[in-house]
Parts: structure tokens; C-alpha cells; sequence
């Protein structure tokens, strides 16, 4: 091999370096080419699954959400005060005879409706009868005694003291005579008023006196139910406002009272006060003794704005409505007024015939697009009826 000279040596050796540089450098350079490429791959492939994404989202929320909507109405409500209670009447009364004997017949028993003056026991009253007849037949000969002594003092045959004698003899014999009618018929002992048998106290045969008890009579007629108010609404109850009785053992039924009475004293320990409701009971529907909810009405407006109570939405302790306008749902707070069970007033934000959303609104944001499935009661809603009418006219022409 042949020997390199020095100079020759060094040149050859810078050579080999500038080339392994130059490799390197080529490499490198190669590498973040290659980086960059699958940076920039990357990036297009997330931009393209956003926009799809962004297109998807934005097709999700353009579907429509279907609602059933009803209309803004306007009508009466009232504000009302409900309380339980137990129905009573105020007509209660035990019975016993007046006159003493056995008990001959029973005419009625427990549960028997009765109308005042009917019979309801007989006693024995062949004792009573006899009296009776023989208060008549002294009373007929006092009437004739006077009639005699009428004739004498006319003819001026007796004097004056004479005559008062006779007319007074006359007149005491009447009253026995009705008093013993009067112990005549006690002997039928009869309803003083109308009302129901609650109780039957004597059997036949029984020897009966003015301190045996008969019957328990208590009237249907006029029924009442106590209720306890509380002290706040003292200033909101007046005597004669209108009322409603109803009991969940009478489904569909309600009966009309009023305030009857109102105690002026609010009790110290429950803070409430006495208020009697009544109830007129011509038919008997309703009977003492059942439980009953007695709803006292303390205002009342004719024309109210009325939504029903589906339509409410609750949030945070708040209430919402939401309504339609252009295919949106549009939440708006509500300002209530009275209620019943089934509406609700609105004091403002709506109009009559507003469409308000009843059924679909929960978890339904502002704004969002709805498709209301009964169109009909939108206010722009065409009237196909006028239409198909003007078409057939059109047809006939």
C-alpha cells in the first residue's frame, strides 16, 4: 500500500467528516419532514370529526320536539280556604213521653225517616180516653147550667155574683176538657220535626214514664261542619260567603253551604277560630257523622286569565310556562294568582288564546324548536272547515 503524504492525509480526512455531516443533516432534515406531514394528517383528521360532529349536533338540534299545547283561556276562579271536618246536625233530640203507660205499638225504627208530626210510638190510652170523655160530659152539663143561669139573669131572676159564678164553672170545665185531650193524645207520641230514628230505646210492653227515654231524633235538614282557621284569615271570612261540601265517600257529588257562624275568639294554643259551616240537606243525600272537606270561598273573580296546571314547570323552587311562538318553546316565569285543582290564574305575560305547552315541556329548553301535534289550537292555525266550505262553494259555481 502506498504511504500518504501529510497534507494529503488531512484532505482526505476533512472529506470523510463533510460527508458524515452532510448524511446527518439529510437524515435529520428527513425525520421532521416526516413529523410535520403526520402533525398536519392528524390535524385534518380532528377538524374533520369536529365538523362532523358540529354536523351531527346541529342536525340533532334542529329535529323538533313534539308537544301537546292548550290555549290561554279566560273564566271565574276563586280564592278558597279547604278544611276536613266531620259533618253534625244541630238538631239533635232525645224523646220521652209525656204521659205515663205501656207501650202499645212501635211505629218506626232505627235508620226510619220521619216528617214532623208522625207517629212514631202508641201507649196505652184507654185510662186517658176515659178522661177525656168524662172532662166532655161535665163540660156539657156546665153548658147547660149556664145556659139556664143565662136565661135567669135576663130576666133579672139571679143577681150579678150568681151569673160570674155559673160563666166561671162553664170556662174551668172547658180547660179540663182540653186538658185531658191533650194527655190524650201524648198517649201517640210523634216526631216534633223531620228527621231520621238514630236510636230506639223501649220495647212493647214496656211500661214507660215521663223519665224513659224513646228515641234519639236528629234532623237531616240542617247539617253543619266545624272547621278551625287558622288566625291569619280571620280578616278573609265573612258570614254568608258561599261554600262547598264534599266527601271522598260521595265521588262526583258536592253540596252548597255557607258560612253560617263565626267565633269573634282565636284560641290561644292552636291560633285558630271557629268557623260553622251549613249545609242545606232537602234530598237526604248526606247523612250525620261522615267525613267531609268543607271549601269556603273568600273572593272570587269572573273573568280571569286561566292556563291549566299541567302546563306548570318547576325549577329551583320556581315556576315556569312555557308557550309557542314560530315553532319555538319559549319559557316564561309565571306570576300565579287563584287556583282550583285544575287551573291556575296568570296575573301577567299572557294573553287570552296564547298557546301554552301542557304535555312535552319537561326538560324542554328555551328556545328550542317544537312540533306541536295538535296545530288546531295554534292562533294561526287555518280554518279548514272555512276552507272546504268556500272550496265546495267554488265547486257548485
Amino acid at each position: 500500500m502506498k504511504a500518504l503524504l501529510p497534507s494529503t492525509l488531512y484532505s482526505h480526512t476533512r472529506n470523510l467528516l463533510l460527508v458524515s455531516l452532510l448524511t446527518g443533516a439529510t437524515a435529520f432534515l428527513t425525520g421532521c419532514g416526516s413529523a410535520e406531514g403526520g402533525d398536519t394528517e392528524a390535524k385534518t383528521a380532528d377538524k374533520s370529526d369536529n365538523a362532523d360532529a358540529g354536523k351531527e349536533k346541529e342536525k340533532k338540534k334542529a329535529e323538533p320536539i313534539p308537544v301537546q299545547i292548550a290555549s290561554v283561556s279566560r273564566g271565574p276562579i276563586a280564592a278558597t280556604l279547604a278544611f276536613n271536618s266531620t259533618l253534625e246536625t244541630e238538631s239533635t233530640v232525645d224523646l220521652f213521653p209525656q204521659v205515663a203507660g205501656q207501650v202499645e205499638e212501635l211505629l218506626v225504627e232505627e235508620g226510619d225517616f220521619v216528617e214532623a208530626g208522625d207517629p212514631l210510638i202508641k201507649i196505652d190510652e184507654r185510662e186517658w180516653r176515659v178522661d177525656a170523655d168524662e172532662a166532655f160530659v161535665n163540660l156539657e152539663r156546665e153548658k147547660a147550667n149556664f145556659a139556664r143561669s143565662e136565661s135567669l139573669y135576663e130576666r133579672n131572676l139571679i143577681n150579678q155574683q150568681e151569673y160570674e159564678n155559673a160563666r166561671f164553672q162553664l170556662e174551668q170545665m172547658r180547660l179540663r176538657h182540653e186538658r185531658a185531650k191533650i194527655r190524650l193524645d201524648h198517649a201517640t207520641v210523634r216526631a216534633p220535626f223531620d228527621g231520621v230514628i238514630s236510636e230506639r230505646e223501649v220495647q212493647v210492653g214496656a211500661r214507660v214514664g215521663n223519665n224513659t227515654k224513646l228515641f234519639s231524633l236528629v234532623s237531616l235538614q240542617d247539617m253543619v261542619a266545624r272547621v278551625f282557621v287558622p288566625g291569619r284569615y280571620l280578616p278573609e271570612v265573612a258570614k254568608d260567603q258561599a261554600a262547598t261540601i264534599t266527601s271522598e265517600f260521595l265521588p262526583d257529588r258536592s253540596f252548597a253551604g255557607w258560612v253560617k257562624r263565626i267565633s269573634p275568639v282565636i284560641d290561644p294554643q292552636s291560633g285558630t277560630f271557629k268557623v260553622t259551616v251549613g249545609l242545606n240537606n232537602p234530598e237526604r243525600d248526606i247523612l250525620p257523622g261522615l267525613f267531609v272537606k268543607a271549601t269556603i270561598v273568600t273572593e272570587e273573580k269572573a273573568a280571569a286569565l286561566l292556563v291549566p296546571k299541567r302546563a306548570i314547570v318547576y325549577d329551583g323552587g320556581n315556576q315556569f310556562i312555557f308557550t309557542v311562538k314560530d315553532g319555538e318553546a319559549h319559557r316564561l316565569p309565571l306570576n300565579p294568582g287563584f287556583e282550583t285543582a285544575e287551573t291556575i290564574e296568570v296575573l301577567s305575560g299572557l294573553e287570552e288564546g296564547d298557546p301554552v305547552i301542557v304535555l312535552g315541556q319537561s326538560g324542554l329548553k328555551d328556545e328550542a324548536p317544537v312540533k306541536v301535534v295538535n296545530p288546531e289550537l295554534l292562533p294561526d292555525a287555518p280554518q279548514v272547515a272555512e276552507a272546504d266550505t268556500s272550496e265546495d262553494t267554488a265547486e257548485e259555481s
